[in-house]
């Protein structure tokens, strides 16, 4: 063979040789180490799905089982393949990992069971693809381990989380499976008020007002149209503080909020929820009372960015003169 023919193949060889191993494909590593993973620990060929999902049930539950349609409430920890917990409901296991977050609710996940991924209203998470597939196997009370591979987990998606082309695990328990999710609000209102104030009945059928403290001026009570300057403590049942314009709450939770101004509300107005205006009326200068809201006169179905859709409110509320912040 001509020298330069054989110099110039042999150039074009290694050429290619190089361009291969430069070649970039972290979809297919990370599937050949989610492989090699499963192998190394023994995971079960027949826990696979068709899916890819790896699925180990560690408790059949006895209860229902989610369809299309219905809402769940579950418990989960999310971990990477080394065993980091990434994500959980549980305070003191995110703790445990340094990854504690002190103005995260933690709490149950409740999501309509009907599409994946998609944001989690109310809880910055995102229903994943492999969860979905794994609470439809499970019944109320049934507890498993999913092995998600990238695709069915977080994808490529990396900016918000970092967790891109990375396979997970899943412990997931399913809690309960709510057919009716306005009578399952109520029923949680209905232990409430059982447990902190019985005989307790709701003023116009809809909230319900507790005085905590009695007005410190002898003053007409607020009505329709009537302008109010309000400072408030926002709660969820369980006592968790979502939002608060009051400055010693603020400062003994260690966190801080939007504002700690007064509140400006028109009663009646729409610069409100429906059931903080229906709590102002015949208030008080000075007088400090507790609102239990349902979601129908606050964010109803829809929720928003903190607060889940049929999710109770509470909420403690001082009638002031504008500027005074009140300690509480």
């Amino acid at each position: 063979m001509n020298r330069i023919l054989f110099l110039v193949i042999v150039g074009l060889s290694f050429s290619a040789i190089s361009c291969d191993r430069s070649f970039s494909d972290p979809e297919g590593d990370e599937m050949a180490r989610f492989n090699a993973w499963i192998q190394v620990h023994n995971i079960p060929a027949d826990a696979k799905k068709p899916s890819g999902l790896y699925y180990l049930s560690q408790n059949e539950g006895n209860g229902l089982s989610p369809q299309i349609g219905d809402w769940v409430l579950y418990s989960y920890a999310e971990k990477t393949l080394d065993g980091l917990v990434w994500l959980s409901d549980s305070s003191d296991l995110m703790k445990l990992y340094d990854r504690y977050d002190i103005n995260y609710h933690y709490t149950p996940v409740f999501v309509k069971y009907e599409n994946a991924p998609v944001q989690i209203t109310g809880y910055g998470r995102t229903l994943l693809v492999g969860v979905f597939e794994g609470l439809g196997y499970l019944r109320e009370g049934g507890k498993a381990t999913l092995y998600l591979p990238f695709n069915l987990a977080y994808g490529t998606q990396s900016a918000t989380n970092g967790l891109g082309y990375q396979s997970l695990i899943y412990d997931l328990e399913l809690l309960k499976v709510i057919k009716d999710p306005r009578a399952y609000e109520k029923s949680l209102i209905d232990s409430y008020i059982a447990q902190n104030y019985p005989g307790l009945e709701t003023i116009n059928d809809s909230i319900y007002y507790i005085q905590l403290s009695p007005p410190t001026v002898d003053t007409v009570t607020l009505a329709k149209d009537s302008i109010a300057y309000v400072y408030y403590k926002g709660m969820f049942l369980d006592g968790f503080v979502f939002d608060t314009n009051i400055d010693s709450i603020a400062l003994r939770l260690g966190r801080k909020f939007s504002s700690t101004d007064s509140l400006k509300v028109t009663v009646g107005g729409s610069g409100v929820i429906k059931g903080f205006s229906q709590a102002l009326i015949n208030m008080k200068k000075g007088e400090w009372g507790r609102a239990i809201i349902p979601s129908f006169c606050g964010y109803d179905s829809i929720g928003n960015s903190n607060i889940p859709p049929y999710t109770p409110l509470i909420f403690d509320i001082y009638f002031s003169s504008k500027g005074i912040n009140p300690q509480k």
